[in-house]
Order: structure tokens, then sequence, then C-alpha cells
């Protein structure tokens, strides 16, 4: 049989036995492999790897014939084969023993145990942030909420079978205590606008992490506002939303998942869900049927939200199943009073106590300001405003028995919301270090973030770096695209001028060319831009450093075989069928960037400080990586690295003898850069700082706008959600919303996908993209490889007979020389008319005879590698050295001199050969010494070929 199970429910199958299981398409073994039988595939992995790295090196090296790029696709596919075997040998390995799933519980308890303490410690400064601890919290009380708000009493006592209500009337000082008396796990947390809902929460998480056992669950506090319930269920919501904030868990299992996703599940995790009044007003009801069918008997979760918009959704759906609900109370008279009298020593001028006006006003129950005043500071939050306002400054809360100032209570709450940033900016005179930030510069920063976060649809209002002015970041980033193709353009156009190409009609040099098939990836590669959002990411090399140095060994050893494959020998002095040297190392360092990304396993520091420090290391270190990932991404990323292959060709062609090391460092290392800067394009921390360059230029942010963001946290103006900011409530949000004066973007709103957009970053376009490259850059190196080789640095001699003079000739023969008008048997012959001469003369039996030959070049060859060659042949029966093409040229070490002697003709004879790049210089010379000429030939020969070569060579024009 064989059965297929779908769905993320546990399954138990019965049967008599169970051969096989495929998990993700791989298959397991139930029962060990045997020794034998890790042998045997492991012997087929040998030879697999073997055979391909035999027919992968053949068809590199094989300079003919057609077979050649089926050997490298034989060879290619015959390793990956072999990859394939072994890992799926060890997942088996591991799988039958038990071990993967034992190194998984062991990491993910890990995980449970390092997500504990950061969020405790992160928790802790939070508390201090919002002034919640200690003396400073509030005695909030909370109520068992409407009978119609939560669900039967039988079923939140799980298992007991009563319809006792649970007695959860208490302070929220012991909020965990109330927790921990309802069996079902479940509490919705009610309260109106300021009741201290998150702060409520905030406590609760705290202290269940400060009680938590080894194997409990682990507390984690998620806004709901960025939660979609139309698009993805809660628990795999909870995932991205952890490894959003914690990168760290976006590491793979090898199960097919992420350590998020393993985390994530309601064994582990405790949900407190914080503001549903704070989604759009039709997701409420989705979201709370979302709920109820995401729970199941391990579930435990808490829920806050506005009284209001909770019975809203309770109508549309239901309530939260299997929870109980409580409301927290406004602040009474006498707790406002003892709270206001005890928040500080201060006092008035006239020695009384700081708040004794606003504390006896109030008291006068028939007093209608008295009661505007205590209907607004009875909430927890404008209570702590006013606190923020008047306790920490110099300002006077008298103020605040202005009737004709403050005719209604709202207007007293606007007054208190208006004057907290300009309050916790401002010292009084002698009293500590002036804010960093002006109060006004402050608030228009905050009030453009605000109507920016808003604009944007930003969750919960958060202020996420990495989602700051998506517009302008958007617009940064494609402008830094286009300047990266650009200098990919301009490093192609940087290479000699040798190489003008006709094409499609026209007469472009390479780098036109380039310009011209790069438009559409360009495209592509803007339409990328806005179509995703990078998210943060954390680099982690040490889980990854076995893979890492095992592709650095093949990397290794593939530059090594390029090596190997262009070195010189004697029987092909000029090779120009091996790998090409720089290719190999762009491919290695690509092979072993691809291993590198990799997650930490252990919760590090959560802040966005630390999520944007993070991002920054991984952007600068895998920039390269980041370059090729993506469908759409790698169209631009082609481009960048066309001109390595227009170097690599129009070096064996129109290039060959003039690029040279200077020539391919600047290619390469020119290739690295824009690749780099293309890769950073990428990422979350590369747009930021674009858009960071653009906005703080235009004086709409702070050059240091995370350490402003960081200062208004401290001051108690923004609170800290895991890496993003918040407003320290909606309401100050709102004012601010209200106080922003608007910008041209909210004059005109452009949507920021438009049709086109849509259309190209479909699959038909990036096909259509994919085959518009290949061809062009296939035509357009075929183009370039038709191009001949330049000539070489030498224009071809002056006739051979003007390159001595007659006085010479005559010193050198002993007599005066006559010209011959062919040559002699056995002398040399040149294929340029003019480039021989022979000389002899009447008086004795003396010769001179001296021939060049300048080599132009083929398609195929340089003019100086057929000279290298010609001179070879030429010096092989004298049994000379060959030439060596990386030496100086004219320099002699290109030289070949032999001499002897003729008893016949009682005379020496000598012969010499010279190679300058192109130009091959041949001499032959008999003496004859009886009639008095000079006996040393070779010494003779050597000076007038000098002579000869210094008035024949001039560079080629």
């Amino acid at each position: 049989m064989h059965n297929t199970f779908h769905g993320d429910a546990q399954t138990v199958v019965q049967a008599g036995s169970i051969g096989r299981v495929y998990l993700y398409g791989i298959p397991f073994q139930l029962t060990p492999l045997s020794g034998w039988a890790v042998v045997r595939r492991c012997a087929a992995v040998a030879v697999l790897v073997a055979l391909g790295g035999f027919l992968l090196s053949t068809g590199l090296t094989a300079t003919t014939g057609r077979k050649a790029p089926w050997l490298v696709v034989a060879g290619l596919a015959l390793l990956m084969t072999a990859y394939s075997v072994g890992w799926v040998t060890w997942q088996c390995r591991q799988m039958s023993r038990g071990r993967h799933e034992n190194m998984l519980r062991a990491t993910v308890n890990g995980v449970l145990a390092g997500l504990a303490r950061e969020q405790t410690r992160q928790w802790r400064d939070e508390v201090i942030a919002r002034r919640v601890q200690g003396p400073r919290l509030l005695p909030v009380l909370c109520r068992t909420a409407g009978r119609d708000l939560f669900d039967h009493w039988s079923t939140i006592r799980t298992g007991e079978r009563s319809d006792q209500p649970l007695p959860l009337d208490g302070d929220v000082a012991e909020i965990d205590r109330l927790y921990g008396l309802v069996p079902s796990g479940r509490l919705v947390i009610l309260g109106e606008p300021g009741a201290g809902k998150s702060v409520a929460a905030l406590r609760l998480g705290l202290r269940l992490l400060e009680q938590r056992g080894p194997d409990g669950r682990v507390p984690v506090i998620l806004p709901l506002a960025s939660w979609n319930p139309g698009e993805t269920g809660l628990w795999r919501w909870a995932a991205q939303r952890l490894a959003t904030e914690h990168p760290e868990l976006a590491a793979p299992t090898g199960f097919g998942t992420v350590l998020a996703e393993e985390v994530a599940t309601p064994e582990r995790l405790l949900l407190i869900l914080d503001g549903l009044d704070e989604m759009p007003a039709e997701r409420r009801a989705v979201a709370l049927r979302m709920l109820n069918d995401s729970l199941d008997e391990h579930t435990h979760l808490v829920l806050t939200s506005r009284t209001a918009q909770y019975r809203d959704a309770v109508r549309q759906a239901d309530v939260l199943s299997g929870a109980a609900a409580v409301t927290l109370q406004p602040l009474t008279v006498r707790e406002l009073s003892e709270h206001l009298r005890t928040s500080t020593r201060r006092t008035r001028a006239d020695g009384t106590p700081l708040w004794e006006p606003v504390l006896a006003r109030m008291r006068d129950g028939d007093d209608p300001h008295a009661g505007r005043l205590r209907a607004a500071l009875s909430s927890p939050l404008m209570l702590g405003l006013a606190l923020a306002v008047y306790g920490e400054t110099s300002a006077d809360p008298a103020e605040l028995l202005d009737t004709a100032a403050f005719p209604t209570r709202a207007r007293i709450e606007k007054h208190l919301i208006a004057r907290l940033i300009p309050a916790v900016y401002t010292t009084p005179p002698d009293v500590g270090k002036a804010p960093r930030w002006r109060a006004q510069d402050a608030e228009r920063h905050l009030g453009r973030l605000a109507r920016d976060a808003a604009r944007h649809g930003a969750p919960g209002g958060e202020l996420a770096w990495w989602r700051w002015y998506p517009g302008q970041a958007k617009a940064a980033t494609a402008v830094a695209v286009t300047l990266v193709y650009g200098a990919a353009v301009a490093l192609t156009a940087a290479l000699p001028p040798h190489g003008t190409i006709r094409w499609w009609g026209m007469t472009l040099p390479p780098w036109g060319a380039l310009a011209l098939i790069g438009v559409l990836p360009l495209l592509i590669a803007v339409v990328d831009v806005y179509a995703t959002v990078p998210v943060p990411v954390r680099l982690q090399l040490r889980r990854r450093a076995p893979t890492i140095l095992w592709r650095a060994l093949g990397s290794a050893a593939g530059v090594g075989f390029a090596w190997g494959t262009n070195i010189p020998t004697n029987g092909n002095p000029h090779p120009s069928s091996g790998f090409p040297i720089p290719a190999a190392v762009v491919l290695g360092v690509l092979f072993v960037v691809r291993a590198a990304p990799s997650m930490a396993t252990d919760v590090a520091s959560v802040t966005p400080r630390s999520l944007l420090r993070a991002d920054r290391v991984s952007a600068l270190t895998l920039a390269v990586n980041y370059s090729v990932t993506g469908p759409r991404r790698w169209c631009l990323e082609a481009v960048v690295l066309l001109p390595l292959v227009f170097v690599n060709t129009w070096s064996d062609h129109a290039g060959a003898g003039v690029a040279g090391p200077a020539t391919w460092a600047t290619v390469v290392s020119g290739t690295l850069v824009i690749t780099v800067l293309h890769g950073i394009t990428n990422t979350a921390w590369g747009r930021h700082a674009a858009a960071r360059v653009v906005l703080a230029a235009t004086g709409r942010l702070p050059w240091r706008t995370m350490a402003f963001l960081e200062d208004a946290h401290a001051r108690g103006v923004l609170r800290q959600s895991g890496g993003v900011f918040q407003f320290r409530h909606a309401r100050l949000q709102e004012h601010l919303l209200a106080e922003a004066p608007p910008t041209r973007a909210d004059r005109a709103r452009v949507p920021l996908r438009p049709h086109a957009v849509r259309l190209l970053g479909r699959w038909p376009a990036l096909v259509l993209t994919g085959i518009v490259l290949f061809l062009g850059s296939a035509y357009l190196t075929q183009s370039i490889s038709q191009i001949n080789r330049p000539a070489g640095p030498y224009a071809a001699p002056a006739p051979a007979c003007s390159l001595l003079d007659r006085h010479t000739v005559t010193a050198a023969l002993h007599g005066a020389p006559v010209r011959d008008r062919g040559p002699g048997v056995g002398e040399p012959w040149s294929r340029r008319d003019g480039g021989w001469c022979r000389w002899h003369t009447e008086a004795n039996t003396s010769t001179l005879a001296l021939a060049t030959d300048t080599e132009t070049p083929t398609p195929d060859k340089s003019g100086a590698e057929l000279a290298g060659r010609v001179f070879v042949e030429m010096t092989r029966p004298y049994g000379a050295a060959p030439a060596d093409p990386a030496a100086t040229p004219c320099d002699w070490d290109h030289e070949s001199v032999s001499s002897g002697s003729d008893d016949r003709e009682s005379g020496v004879f000598a012969d010499a050969f010279l190679l300058c790049r192109n130009v091959v210089f041949e001499a032959h010379y008999h003496s004859d010494v009886s009639a008095g000429a000079p006996s040393d030939g070779t010494a003779v020969l050597r000076r007038l070929l000098h002579l000869a070569v210094r008035k024949a060579l001039r560079p080629e024009r």
C-alpha cells in the first residue's frame, strides 16, 4: 500500500510493518541502515565523483570537437547525483537511528531557553522605560467582564464540569495570579482607551517568564495589527513574526521547516495577542473566528482589546472559545488622589504640595469642572501623561483649573497629549544635560514618521526601520540599481579600444551593445525593487563552517585546475584552450558564498539597533550572495557579470597581447565591487541606508535616526516591541497625525505598483528576459570573437636592405658589398617583399643575409603568437630553447645564435634568430678568414643584428 498524508495534524498509523517513509520527497528508512549499506552507498558516491570529475575536466580541456560541451554537462550531472546520494544517505542514517529528531528537539529547547532569557531582559527594560515598575505602578483594578463577553464557565473550567464563576477580581499587580486561576489558560483583557491593557499584558508576560520552568511555555507578545487573518493562519503568522524579530529563527531544521515553525506551536508558546482593536474594523470578526478555528486543547493565549470593539466582534463572530474575560476599571478619586500626592516631593511657591490645588478641586463633587478633571485623570494613560508633563518639569498643574481653557474632558486630554513631547524634551534650568534634539524638531520628525506609518499601513503604527518611507526607499534603491547598471556598462567601456563590432546593422563598441541588451534586465531589476520588501537577517557562519570549508577546497581545486591548463609547455608555448583563471576564481567565490548564509540557533539581543547592526554585517559580508538570489535579481546580475565574459572572449581575439594582468585585475575587481553594490541594494539595510541619506539630506529625518528614536523611547514617547518601536499610545499617534503638515505624497497619492509593474514582475516576463539576455549575450560574444587580433606592438620594419648601411656591411665582409637579386640556396625568404636582403663580395667568399618577418593576426591567433611559433620552428634544428612569451621583447632572451667552421672554404659561419613580439629577425653570416675577414663570426653577427633591430622596430600606430 502507498498512503499519502497532508496537513499539520499529528497522525498515528497502525500497520503490521512500514517499509519506507517519504518526508518532503526524501526517503527515510525506519530500520537502521546496515554498515554494509552505508559502505556501498559511499563507494557509489566515490565512483560518481571520480567519473564526473574526469568527464568535467576532459570537457573543459578539450580543444576541438562538438562533444566537449556534452562532456561538461554529463560531468556536472554526475557530480550533482553524487551529492544527492550522499546527502540522502546521511539523512537516512541520522533519521533511522533517531538522532535527527533528538538533535532537532535539543536545538528547539535551546532556542526556547534563549528566547525566554532575552525577553525577560527586554521586558524588564521596557517596564522601566514605561515607568510602571515598583511604586510607580498605578493601582488599576480588574473585574470580571460582562457575561456576554466570555465563554461558559464549564468550558473555561476544562475537565471540571462546573458552572461556578472564577474569582477574577483583583489588582493588575497580581494579574499573573488571576491568570493562574483560569484552567483553560485563555484570558481576554478588556478596557477603555488608556486603561492600561498593554501594561497589564507586559506585566503578565514578565511574571510568567520569571515563573517558567524548564519545559514551560514561553510567553510572547505579538501585535495583532500586523496579522491579516484572511491570508495567514495564526501559528504561521506567529512564526513569521518571530522570524522577523529574531532572524536566528529563520534557520532551516533539515525537516523542510525553519526553527520559527518548530517553536511556534501550542505546546511551546503562550501567545499574548495585544490590540485586537488596532486591527481594521473589517478584520476583527474574521480574526476572532480564525482564532477559534486555530485553538486546540493545548493552546494558551491572552487577548487584549478595547471593550466596545471586542463586543462588536463578538456580535459578528463569537466569544473567544474557552476564555475568561476581565475588564480594567478606571481609577477612583481616592486612588487618584493618593497616587498624585505621593508621586513627587515638589512643592509650590507657597510651600503647598504640587498637586494640592488640583486635588482640592477634584474633591468638590458638585463642581462640573471637578467632574471633568476626575473623568480625564481616571484613565491611567492620562494620569501618566499628567505626571510626565507636570511632575518632571517646571510647569504648574494649577493651569488645569482654568475652566475657560478646558471646557470639556476632551480638551483636557488633548492638552496633556500635546504637552507631552515639549515636556520630555525640555529640562528645568540647571538640571541635567540639555536634550540633543529640540522639542519642535522632535515633534516634527515624529509627526512625519507617524504620517508615513499611517499612509503605508504599518501594522499598529509600528516604526520599523526597514519600512520607513517605503516610497522614498524604493525610489532611492531604484536609482542605485540604475547606477550599478551604468557602472557595468562603464566597466566594459574601460576595455582598450580594440573591438568595434557590427551589431544589428550598427557599428558599436562592446559597451554600447551591452547597454542595449541590459535595458530589459534593468527594468526587471527595478521591478524587483518595487515588488519585494527585504526583512532583516542575521549572519552566523559557525554552523555552516564544514560546508564552507569543503566548498572552499573545491573552489581552490577548480582554480588550480584552471591554472594548470594555462601553463606553457614545450609542445604548446602559447596555451589558449585552458579554462580562464579569472572565470574560475569568480565561480569559486560564488560557490563558496552560496553556502554562507545561515542563521544562529542562539537568540541574541533583539532591539531595533541590534537588528540594524546584524543586517548590516550580513549585507556587507554576503552581498555577492544577495546579488544573485531571487528570480528577478539574477537579471541585472547577469549584466553585471557579462564584462567578465566579454573580456575573456576579447582577450582571446582583439585583446590578445593587450589584455594583461592589469586589464583582468580591473575587470575582476570592478565586477566584484559592482556585484557587492548590487547585492547591498537587495538587503533591508541597503535600502534603509539609501533612503536615510535622501531623507536626512532633505531634512525629513535626523542624520542619526536610530539614536533619535532610542532617545524618544528613553523619554517615554515611544515604546519598544521586539525589533520595532511604537508610539506610547494610539492617542499620541493620532495627535501627531493631526498636527503634522500634509506632504506632497498625501496630496497626490500614486499607486506604488501600477499595471505595468505587476506585468513585468510575472514569470513570463522573466522567461522572456532570460531568452533576450541569453541570445543577446551569445550573439555579442560571437561578434567579439570574430574581431581579428591586434597585429602587435610593432609595425612592419623597413626593407631589410635599408637596415644596415654600406659602411657596416663593407667592414663585416672585408670588401665592397654586392647585393644579390634573389635568395641563395638555403638562405632565408620572407613572405613580405623587401623583407630579405643578401650581400656578397667579389674579392672573397664572405656573405651576409638578413631577413625580417612581421606576422599578421588571424581571428584565432595574434601576431605575437604566430611569430612565436615561427621562431620555434626556425630554431628547432639548432636545438635552441623555445620562446618565452612572457619575456620582455627584444631583451635577447628570445635570441638563438649558432656558429661553426667550414674547413673546405677556410671560413666560419654563424646563424642568429631574434623574436620581438610579432617580428622575427633571421641573419646568416659567412666570413672568409683567409681573405682577412673577422674570425669571430658570432660577435660580428650579433653586432649587426643589434644595429638592424634598433633601426627596424617602431611601435604600431
